[in-house]
């Protein structure tokens, strides 16, 4: 009877574990801007869950050519008389999510501060609800995609002169393909965000989250370092459902900090440079 070498057999646990240390290791690799803007995405989860179906709404209204079926295959067509009746809230969650993110990256990688982006896309929604927001009857969804992509950019342009940054503001308005081809798949996309937090100060965000809850650095260690839900779980040694209950409650928080401290690097940022040219 052959013997079996239990020696070499790996546990299911171990090979778990040396595939995520291998992922952190690959995802360490990544530039640093990239890796925060994934973290920012998450946590702009609840705004950008809201902007996806309020924008979709719209387009549903508008008959837009080329949407997307719903997760249980309905087309976007049929959608339209819930959608006069009952308006965002007849689109089943998650619908327009995807670009949604999308559009979040893009505006993030452009201009760097997430608080300008999501008052940017809560400005643009409000005017959709107030019936502002004219997208062209049976345009395509390329085209209408980049009208809300354009009108966000306008509008954080406008907060921005109205903080009095006109010099480092241009009047001009964005020209379409400013947006449309930027790849917020490419890791280098994120360039702006480099030299909006460096780790050095990210560390000191850690020692601020400690104050919102024990596990809250964690959290964002592991996020940054490319970790999923489920890897978080069992890192923490608790289930995906228990992660997601823990996020719903002290996710608003940390967002809170760290678009503070970004808002306060990007300050000190624009600062720094004004000086140097001044200098120079």
């Amino acid at each position: 009877m052959a013997s079996t070498n239990t020696s070499s057999v790996v546990p299911l646990h171990d090979l778990a574990r040396r595939l995520r240390d291998l992922n952190r290791e690959v995802y360490a690799s990544m530039p640093w801007g990239y890796r925060l803007a994934q973290v920012l995405t998450v946590l702009a989860g609840d705004s950008l869950d809201a902007f996806g179906r309020v924008i979709y709404a719209e387009f549903v209204r508008a008959v837009v050519r080329g949407m997307p079926h719903t997760e249980a295959g309905k087309p976007a067509f049929d959608l339209v008389q819930d959608v006069e009746r009952k308006g965002a809230d007849a689109l089943p969650p998650g619908y327009g999510r995807p670009f949604a993110s999308r559009a979040y990256k893009v505006l993030l990688a452009k201009f760097g501060e997430p608080s300008l982006v999501t008052d940017a896309m809560a400005h643009v929604m409000e005017k959709a609800a107030r019936g502002k927001l004219h997208i062209a009857n049976g345009s395509s969804l390329y085209s209408a995609e980049t009208y809300v992509l354009v009108a966000v950019g306008n509008a954080i342009r406008d907060q921005l002169r109205a903080r009095g940054r006109r010099r480092e503001v241009p009047l001009v308005r964005e020209r379409d393909d400013d947006y449309t081809e930027m790849d917020v798949e490419d890791p280098a996309a994120f360039h702006e965000l480099e030299r909006a937090i460096s780790p050095t100060e990210m560390q000191a965000l850690m020692n601020d989250l400690r104050e919102v809850h024990p596990r809250a650095p964690e959290w964002l260690r592991a996020r940054l370092d490319g970790d999923s839900g489920r890897e978080i779980a069992d890192e923490w040694g608790t289930t995906p459902s228990w992660v997601s209950k823990w996020q719903r409650l002290y996710l608003p928080q940390v967002k809170k900090l760290v678009e503070h401290r970004l808002r306060g690097a990007r300050t000190s940022y624009s600062y720094d440079r004004r000086t140097e040219s001044r200098e120079i």
